[in-house]
């Protein structure tokens, strides 16, 4: 724990016998000359409260991150602690919402973490005990080797890191929604733009103006094929980057075929951020906002994307069927956003086939 070993950002303190980093809020600390694909990450950890953790695997902007909320309560408290994917420096805190935890975590205490990753697999302890973040102990970061950083404000002390052995690290999984083919997977988009908005009195901020599928661009506009990672997640961040910030919108369209063996109608499960609106075969058939903190427009859980976000029917002619979705990244004008997305789910799949390629 010597300054030589780290590149730092921000106010951050190294106390003179060596045992410990002192970091400020917004500083951070990044490991020199390591790369960490698979192995152990042992720390011990105080911090008076905030979001606080580590980002591994990390190239450049992009990678995967543990964070800690210490609080009184977090032993009891769901959001107590969380892993997420960071893309293009965006921290999505909303679109994993469910890989979160509790966990006897004190603040102003010292506490030891322990990570143990395995490939695409992670098991977390805290103090001692084992936590259920992330779900499943699956990673879902663009990569499986990078460097780590430690972020304040907090203090850490007797990092040490223990590689794995290479037998026991498997391949890195490439089927999309870990095997689950209810999930619509594979989507087209278009470049993101500026989308007009309008401000709701009522809501008290910025919303994006009703589309009309007359300003869908051409098929052969659409330039990036997005695939769903193992959660069943059409990732916008990953692909796209951040919604431009200040009270303008961003918005992308996403299209996708389903073939029906003849005309029914399916229920669908969709989850998303920020505002979406859903049209088959020209027709708008669903339309809702998930804004966080936002009374009305704010779906379960905490406005984070879900399946429980909400559901709608899905009217299906004989033969193919064009799905096309305006999807928008409105965080009523913050200065950081956390995060867009898509996850679309038919529970049943009787007569339907759904793009795959």
């Amino acid at each position: 724990m010597i300054a030589s070993a780290w590149t730092t950002k921000g106010n951050v303190t190294f106390l003179p016998d060596r045992s410990a980093i002192v970091i400020a809020q917004g500083g951070s600390a990044e490991l020199n000359a390591t790369t960490f694909s698979s192995g152990t990450i042992e720390f011990d950890m105080k911090s008076p409260g905030g979001n606080v953790g580590l980002t591994f695997h990390m190239r450049g902007d992009t990678g995967e991150a543990l964070y800690f909320r210490p609080s009184a309560d977090c032993a009891t408290s769901n959001d107590c602690v969380q892993y997420m994917r960071i893309d293009h420096g965006i921290f999505e805190w909303d679109l994993f919402g469910d890989n979160q935890a509790r966990a006897l975590f004190g603040a102003n205490v010292w506490n030891h973490v322990k990570l143990s990753v395995n490939g695409r697999s992670m098991h977390v302890w805290v103090n001692g005990t084992l936590v259920s973040a992330p779900r499943d102990n699956l990673l879902v970061g663009a990569f499986d080797s990078g460097t780590i950083k430690l972020h304040g404000p907090a203090s850490y002390a007797h990092l040490t890191i223990a590689p794995a052995v290479p037998t026991d690290n498997p391949e890195r999984s490439a089927s999309a929604a870990a095997g689950d083919t209810h999930f619509v997977t594979r989507w087209l988009a278009s470049s993101a733009f500026i989308m007009p908005s309008t401000f709701d009195a009522k809501l008290g901020q910025n919303i994006g103006v009703a589309p009309s599928i007359e300003s869908l661009p051409a098929t052969d506009t659409f330039g990036h094929v997005l695939y769903a990672d193992p959660t069943g997640l059409i990732n916008v961040t990953a692909a796209l980057g951040e919604a431009q910030k200040g009270n303008a919108i961003v918005a992308t369209w996403l299209k996708t075929v389903v073939t029906s063996e003849h005309a029914q109608v399916k229920r669908v499960s969709i989850g998303w951020t920020r505002e979406a609106w859903v049209f088959v075969n020209g027709e708008l058939v669903y339309a809702d906002k998930n804004l966080y903190g936002v009374p009305g427009a704010s779906k379960m859980p905490d406005g984070r994307l879900s399946l429980d976000n909400g559901a709608f029917d899905l009217p299906l002619k004989k033969g193919r069927n064009e799905i096309d979705v305006l999807l928008d990244d409105n965080f009523g004008g913050g200065v950081q956003h956390f995060g867009w997305g898509l996850m679309m789910r038919l529970p049943d799949l009787e007569g339907v086939q759904l793009s795959t390629h």
